[in-house]
């Protein structure tokens, strides 16, 4: 064999030593067989969604492999979330998630759909604030009462604690009945014995009569523009934000104009259970306390709470709450923001001048504006932070 021929053959094999594992390690084709070998162990939808938002959905998917998925028992949700992720990646340097957004704090990659990217807020530090329901937990255990003040009065509701926890209710929860529906104006600490007024809004402008005094949680939160209405601004723009979130969704009208008529709309719910299915999966962990949410492209929220358990409590709510508003914009397919993008957004309302909001017996609510958001941030007696929510204007 003369020198040439040898030449050539040790680069042909090194050639092909390389090429080998570069086809194996890069291919999306490798994605979608993982996926197909636990559909056929028939290991639950729950697991697969699980795996797809740890190892991330390919970046393109084919028509023969959506074929062959749906054959093999692909679901659905399964084939949202592997068609999800393809052609958004957030913009910025490869490898910069995780990141840190504060002392406290870290912001992991986001899980993408359709026009919404979602990234976990992990604590670094465990808090400990300890234990407490929901309004929804503490109602369905007849540990709290939700009633009208007196024969009724719009900006106020009477909430009774029963129970031996404390009962911790956000900014934006919305309850049903009474002579009218109301929303939770500012983030409230109600403990053991106690008995509270607490401040509302109405979100059904058209009725006010009813023969129950009690509420119900309706197990759902109005929409961002809603909820900075609430705290930050007065009644009449409530019923505005109400209104445009009804036309923004085509909610059949109402003689009462009740925000029910959007949260309560079949293709809202449906277009939640798809978001659902893609993104709480990576919400699922035991340091995760919040969520930054971007809107084509845009810093829309941050949302942390002070505890896991209290962000594991209210993420459905909140997620639903964004995909409400997600219902009335159109997907411009753009890049999710980067770490740039978040840090810029969340260090100017952390670094705005503090501003009283509303004062508990428990709690203090305080506000941040800065010129593109303002924030929320909730204190308790101790002065702990039991949530922070940042909403852009």
């Amino acid at each position: 064999m003369s020198k040439f021929t040898r030449g050539v053959a040790v680069i042909t094999v090194m050639l092909l030593a390389v090429a080998v594992p570069f086809t194996l390690l890069t291919g999306d084709e490798s994605t979608v067989k993982e996926v197909q070998k636990l559909l056929k162990a028939e290991v639950g939808e729950e697991t697969i969604l699980k795996f797809i938002s740890a190892n991330g959905a390919p970046e393109k998917l084919t028509a023969d492999e959506i074929i062959e998925l749906k054959k093999t028992g692909a679901s659905q949700a399964v084939l949202l979330a592997l068609m999800g992720g393809a052609s958004r990646t957030p913009t910025g340097a490869p490898g910069e998630f995780p990141f840190d957004l504060d002392e406290h704090h870290s912001v992991d990659k986001p899980v993408v759909h359709g026009l919404m990217a979602i990234y976990p807020i992990k604590r670094k530090i465990p808090a400990s604030i300890g234990s407490f329901l929901t309004i929804d937990e503490a109602v369905q255990q007849n540990f709290a009462v939700v009633k009208e003040k007196g024969d009724g009065t719009v900006p106020n509701v009477i909430i009774r604690n029963s129970g031996k926890l404390p009962i911790y209710i956000t900014a934006g929860e919305i309850i049903i009945g009474g002579k009218q529906d109301r929303i939770i104006a500012y983030d409230v600490i109600i403990h053991p014995g106690k008995e509270l007024t607490v401040e509302v809004r109405c979100v059904e402008q058209g009725r006010w009569q009813g023969g129950k005094t009690e509420f119900a949680p309706s197990k759902a939160m109005g929409g961002a523009k809603s909820r900075m209405a609430a705290q930050f601004s007065d009644q009449g723009k409530v019923w505005e934000e109400v209104a445009k979130q009804n036309a923004s969704v085509q909610a059949a009208p109402s003689a009462t104009g009740t925000y029910q008529g959007s949260l309560n709309k079949p293709e809202i719910q449906k277009m939640y259970e798809e978001y659902a299915a893609k993104i709480l999966p990576s919400l699922d962990g035991r340091n995760i306390v919040g969520i930054v949410v971007c809107m084509n492209g845009k810093i829309y929220a941050v949302e942390i709470f002070g505890s896991p358990s209290l962000f594991a409590k209210m993420k459905e709510k909140l997620l639903k709450s964004f995909v409400l508003d997600a219902a009335g914009m159109k997907d411009e397919k753009v890049q999710p923001a980067g770490k740039d993008a978040i840090l810029s957004f969340y260090r100017s309302a952390m670094q705005a001048k503090e501003e009283k909001l509303k004062v508990y017996e428990s709690n203090v609510n305080v506000k941040r504006p800065a010129k593109e958001c303002i924030a929320n941030e909730n204190k308790d007696e101790d002065g702990n932070v039991m949530r922070r929510s940042i909403l852009a204007k």
